[in-house]
């Protein structure tokens, strides 16, 4: 898939924020909780987005390598949830390519390292933080983030799905 898909799904994410920073600002008296609930729904966006990347990329690799096995992969991925793990995302890697695989590793501790370097965070753990955010006001409402936090998280955890679409583009 090319980056510019995933850029523009990421996007809209940084549109639906920016909107709720308008119509909700941080300062505005007595919409705390409103703000929470906002928050609890903009994670769960968020990980139906990293849903949709995930998606999207093996269809689009498994597609550039033939119609009907695109067919294939759009139809055995329908079912994946939000709760695409980082072992699950090698697991798909390894169902492949085994140099897919090897890519995505290699990519993913790169992308890891060079972060946690330049600023001190990991990125993986901000993609588990995230899906445990989700998985928090999805099932029991749990309202555990802010949006600003989920915004910054996102946008660290959202370097595990750059690294994924990478192994599978060759990049």
């Amino acid at each position: 898939m090319p980056r510019t898909d995933l850029d523009f799904q990421f996007n809209r994410i940084e549109q639906l924020v920016s909107e709720m920073e308008a119509f909700v600002p941080p300062d505005l008296k007595g919409v705390a909780g409103f703000r929470a609930d906002l928050a609890g729904l903009l994670v769960v966006t968020i990980a139906a987005t990293y849903e949709s990347c995930v998606k999207e990329t093996l269809v689009a690799y498994a597609g550039r390598h033939h119609l009907a096995f695109g067919t294939f992969a759009t139809n055995h991925y329908k079912r994946l949830n939000s709760r695409i793990s980082i072992n699950d995302l090698h697991g798909y890697t390894g169902t492949f390519d085994d140099n897919v695989s090897a890519r995505f590793k290699f990519l993913l501790e790169e992308r890891k390292r060079r972060i946690d370097t330049r600023i001190g965070k990991n990125i993986e753990r901000a993609y588990k933080q995230m899906l445990s955010w989700r998985h928090d006001f999805a099932h029991a409402g749990v309202r555990n983030t802010t949006i600003e936090e989920a915004v910054l998280t996102h946008r660290l955890a959202k370097r595990v799905l750059y690294a994924f679409d990478d192994a599978f583009a060759g990049r």
